[in-house]
């Protein structure tokens, strides 16, 4: 019991569950890790579960009409990460979640979530707070395309994890900003001159 009390010391206000709830909750997870490189999610599968990154770093992307790898999104140490529409409506995803890093991941089933929200209306509150943590993860990345620069959207990567300049290639991490590379060395050269 202590173990789960270090951890929900560590993890509980992340994963929205209070500490009365947190060792069921923990019932119900499944630890994994993948190597860097390894895939959470391929492109045509039905996503089955909820991840939650206790260490390392993925990467969400998809494979537009030009055949060009377009990156999503990262996900640093403390993130849910999933693709949440394949899980909503049972088709499969238009998505690749992959290992950027050697991650360790606690895993929740699509089925054993449902089970959780039919035993306590707690756990239904639970999946909205959830539902909302990635709606809003999700309209902040369609904001930051539609309203700010790539300078802006450069410096706010910057400012969340440090770390993805040495981690990510630089043709990903310019991809999820909307530039091509070269326009990626342009704004790094031009910050570094301030």
């Amino acid at each position: 019991m202590s173990e789960i009390v270090n951890e929900y010391t560590k993890f509980g206000p992340l994963f929205l569950v209070d500490e009365e709830h947190y060792p069921e909750f923990c019932s119900y997870l499944k630890s994994a890790t993948y190597k860097k490189s390894d895939f959470f999610l391929k492109e045509g599968e039905k996503c089955q579960y909820l991840g939650f990154l206790k260490t390392g770093f993925m990467r969400t992307y998809y494979i537009n009409d030009n055949g060009e790898d377009v990156t999503f999104n990262f996900h640093f140490d403390n993130y849910f990460f999933t693709d949440y529409e394949s899980i909503l409506c049972n088709t499969k995803s238009r998505m690749n979640i992959k290992a950027v890093s050697d991650a360790e991941v606690l895993l929740l089933h699509k089925d054993d979530l449902q089970k959780l929200y039919q035993k306590d209306v707690y756990w239904q509150e639970f999946g909205r707070k959830m539902t909302e943590v990635i709606y809003l993860g999700a309209k902040k990345r369609i904001e930051e395309l539609l309203y700010y620069s790539p300078e802006i959207r450069y410096n706010n990567l910057l400012a969340e994890n440090a770390q993805i300049f040495q981690l990510v290639a630089q043709k990903h991490i310019a991809s999820y900003l909307g530039v091509k590379p070269p326009s990626l060395s342009r704004i790094r050269r031009r910050i570094l001159k301030r």
